[in-house]
């Protein structure tokens, strides 16, 4: 008999039934998983105060908006390091929200939740907010592949993302190559400790030829030096070739190579952290 489930476990249990070994679920409908990602710029002279706001008060509005909202399951807030001076790379923060199903529209009323985490409205929080940081970019996007697991990441975590644009009519191949592919490499390397979690999300809104990528690979690392040094090569042709007997290393890369080619790569430090319970 299964025992009863959070709705995280249930969604993530649902979603990646191969990885926890649960095939009786495999028959219920698998719910897409949305992230609606929050591009943050601190105001002059008020980083501090706006960091220190996302790990105490921001926190707590989170976990208050996920207990009334069944269908938020991880809400993350980040502290951007090493930006660059690309277009693009002008944030300091980077706040994201993953959904069980399409997130809700932006605007909401939520009054009562912030009245109880914060002890002020929607528009005065909204005021306060104003005088810390501005939002310089929005965007949704969809779970395509990946190892996520609920427990699995913490605050001081790091979190490397790589801004991906794929060519011309090479979507499908992208994709289908990234789940079939690259998830059972990258649960190995999981379960080995080579890093904490790797996932794919296609760009939902925007998108599109004039924007400067179709998709976003994140990858979570212990601190900072193994982010900095990346997986280890050679241990990735051992695990392909462990997981993927008979395949062609090298025509796999070639492959990654013709459909799609990265953009960027930032890294950043997970400072706030709320997921559903297990």
């Amino acid at each position: 008999m299964l025992k009863p489930l959070s709705r995280l476990s249930l969604v993530l249990v649902v979603v990646f039934t191969a990885l926890l070994g649960a095939p009786a679920l495999a028959q219920q409908a698998q719910p897409d998983l949305y992230v609606t990602v929050s591009y943050i710029k601190a105001l002059p002279g008020q980083e501090a105060a706006y960091r220190s706001y996302l790990t105490t008060t921001g926190k707590k509005v989170y976990q208050e908006l996920m207990a009334a909202d069944a269908n938020l399951v991880i809400w993350s807030a980040a502290q951007m390091m090493y930006q660059g001076m690309e277009h693009g790379s002008d944030f300091d923060f980077v706040g994201a929200s993953v959904y069980a199903g399409p997130p809700p529209e932006p605007g909401a009323n939520v009054d009562a939740v912030l009245m109880k985490a914060a002890g002020m409205s929607q528009a005065d929080l909204g005021k306060k907010l104003a005088t810390l940081r501005t939002i310089v970019g929005t965007e949704v996007l969809r779970y395509r592949a990946g190892t996520i697991t609920p427990g699995v990441l913490r605050e001081g975590d790091f979190r490397v993302i790589g801004r991906v644009r794929i060519k011309p009519g090479m979507a499908d191949e992208y994709y289908g190559t990234a789940k079939e592919i690259g998830e059972p490499v990258m649960k190995a390397r999981v379960a080995g400790g080579e890093l904490k979690s790797w996932s794919v999300w296609s760009r939902i809104f925007p998108a599109g030829a004039g924007t400067s990528y179709d998709a976003l690979t994140v990858t979570y690392f212990k601190d900072l030096a193994s982010a900095i040094r990346g997986l280890d090569a050679t241990k990735g042709v051992e695990t392909f070739l462990k997981v993927h007997p008979g395949k062609s290393y090298a025509a796999s890369v070639n492959n990654g190579r013709d459909y799609s080619e990265l953009q960027q790569r930032f890294v950043m430090q997970v400072i706030a952290l709320a997921e559903r319970a297990k």
